[in-house]
């Protein structure tokens, strides 16, 4: 029997919510299990980062709980389309670097994966894959954020997926080498796979969803910045000051985000009767 969908989404938002914490405040902890070899600062950086857009994953499953089957599609397909590119990354790890990751590990992941995707696409199945049908057209600055989010997601991730030795080379004082890569590729299926957030918002029919959205990103953000900040406090040694214009660029969508969560509040409304036109 599959679960309500918000039971399933409450159950994820808690699991992904330890799972990210876990990574985001244990990162040389965890890099040191996953690998089992010593990892450095670089490793902690990434993994960190991973743990905060699995916890503002969380916090866009649990606001979403209670909302319209369109929403709860969204997060479903979100969970789809990273445990895809998860298998990809294990399947890709097991040939192309054999002894990376324990066999073990990868098994498991495997699994878990495979799960997680059954099991969502049930639940689509159970929801008819309803995406919504209104698209908010005097919201012309809205509309366009959020399809630059989008087009930010899939390009900002896409560049940590095809090269992420070619983005790292010139921040960190360490030799990289396919550990490195393995972790930023994560994070870049995870950017890739948050573009579904912002694609699918401007269908939504309720403002208090979009607002919702808005807030998510602004989030996920805050969580990434925060982790360049601290790793380039604490891990000194390991990044170069090149890592500034990356955090500097970073910013920027962050302050993109936050302004726009603090436009819709004062300027549309979360329940969009203070809408402008």
């Amino acid at each position: 029997m599959v679960l309500s969908t918000r039971t399933h989404l409450t159950i994820d938002a808690l699991i992904s919510v330890v799972v990210g914490a876990v990574l985001f405040f244990a990162p040389d902890k965890i890099g040191d299990f996953v690998f089992n070899s010593t990892t450095d600062g670089v490793h902690w950086h990434l993994i960190r980062c991973v743990g905060g857009q699995i916890m503002a994953a969380a916090f866009f499953f649990y606001k979403f709980r209670e909302r319209p089957e369109e929403t709860h599609s969204t997060c479903f397909i979100l969970r789809v389309t990273a445990a895809m590119f998860a298998l990809l990354l294990a399947f890709n790890s097991r040939s192309t670097n054999p002894g990376l990751i324990s066999e073990l590990y990868l098994k498991v992941s495997i699994y878990i994966n495979i799960g997680i995707i059954v099991i969502a696409i049930l639940q689509l199945i159970r929801l008819k894959f309803v995406i919504g049908g209104t698209l908010f057209k005097d919201h012309v600055g809205g509309n366009f954020l959020f399809q630059l989010d989008s087009l930010a997601s899939i390009v900002i991730g896409m560049a940590w997926l095809a090269c992420p030795e070619w983005l790292l080379h010139r921040q960190v004082k360490v030799t990289l080498d396919a550990s490195h890569a393995l972790c930023a590729r994560v994070m870049g299926t995870l950017f890739v796979a948050g573009n579904v957030v912002s694609a699918h918002t401007l269908h939504w029919k309720h403002q208090q969803d979009r607002s919702t959205a808005a807030e998510s990103r602004m989030v996920c953000c805050l969580f990434i910045l925060s982790a360049q900040i601290w790793s380039q406090i604490a891990y000194e040694r390991d990044w170069s000051g090149a890592h500034w214009v990356g955090i500097s660029l970073f910013s920027t969508w962050t302050v993109i985000a936050t302004v726009y969560r603090t436009y819709i509040y004062f300027a549309i409304g979360d329940d969009g009767k203070k809408k402008t036109k």
